[in-house]
């Protein structure tokens, strides 16, 4: 099976932020000038030294993609110059962000050596998929329910506003004024779509017995706060198809490759605590 082009750099714009980083880029060059910048010139073979690159991340070369690139290359040559101009650089904790820049960048280079020698191929997200596939038919993964909180800090609190919600206020409305998590208390105390064993106990629990469109009798208290809870809706779950999970699946590989690559790396460094 073919292996995956795995692309690190995932926009032109990244790519190219990796490869221009100083006034001397535009100042080296051969063949035709394409164009200058404040008497800067800029080559062909800048422009084909980074198309190269791109091709061998998986790039075509098209007139488009040259465009682009030269484009970037006149931007990054005119802030260049315009920061060494003001000294930017060299001013509050800039320096620092440019050896982090330059960290970065290098960390990217070993992970993407590391790919190569250890590939993610089609085979491999094929076998993630069916995997999920077989997990999704489990019982517990049939059905996804719609579920909605309101948090507050005391049992006393979330008991009143259960009396008022039974009187006919209405839960959204006091889940934007009063929850505590203000993430979902925006959108009305609504949370989303959640599997019953990605909630915190005993919440996954009790949302199996709830009925659709009711709360919560009573609080329920879990990571230290007291919850109203509300099902919202229920839906049976249906993993979509390999096309379309297997770009979402490559990207969930490559960070469980990188990790694996961290953890190898620190096991075979000799790492001591300071005197």
């Amino acid at each position: 099976m073919n292996t995956l082009t795995i692309k690190l750099l995932s926009t032109l714009t990244g790519l190219v932020l990796a490869c221009i980083s100083s006034v001397a880029f535009a100042q080296s060059g051969t063949g035709a000038v394409l164009v200058s910048v404040n008497g800067i010139k800029i080559y062909t073979s800048q422009v084909n030294e980074i198309v190269g690159m791109a091709v061998t991340d998986g790039a075509k070369d098209t007139p488009e993609l040259r465009q682009n690139i030269l484009n970037e290359i006149i931007i990054r040559e005119a802030v260049s110059q315009d920061v060494k101009k003001t000294g930017l650089l060299t001013k509050e904790s800039n320096p620092l962000k440019l050896k982090l820049a330059q960290s970065i960048t290098v960390f990217e280079i070993w992970f993407g050596q590391y790919l190569k020698t250890n590939p993610i191929t089609e085979a491999d997200i094929k076998a993630e998929y069916d995997r999920r596939l077989a997990t999704s038919k489990e019982p517990k993964n049939t059905k996804q329910y719609e579920v909605a909180q309101i948090t507050v800090a005391t049992e006393a609190e979330a008991m009143d506003l259960i009396k008022q919600i039974n009187a006919g206020a209405k839960f959204e409305t006091l889940a934007k004024e009063k929850s505590l998590d203000k993430a979902s208390g925006v959108q009305g105390g609504v949370v989303g779509w959640v599997f019953s064993y990605q909630l915190t106990p005993p919440l996954n629990d009790i949302i199996l017995i709830l009925d659709k469109g009711k709360i919560t009798p009573n609080p329920v208290k879990a990571n230290n706060a007291w919850n109203i809870v509300k099902l919202n809706d229920v839906r049976p779950f249906v993993l979509p198809d390999f096309d379309q999970l297997k770009n979402n699946i490559a990207q969930e590989l490559i960070q469980q490759r990188r990790n694996t690559a961290i953890n190898i790396l620190l096991k075979e460094s000799k790492i001591a605590n300071g005197s």
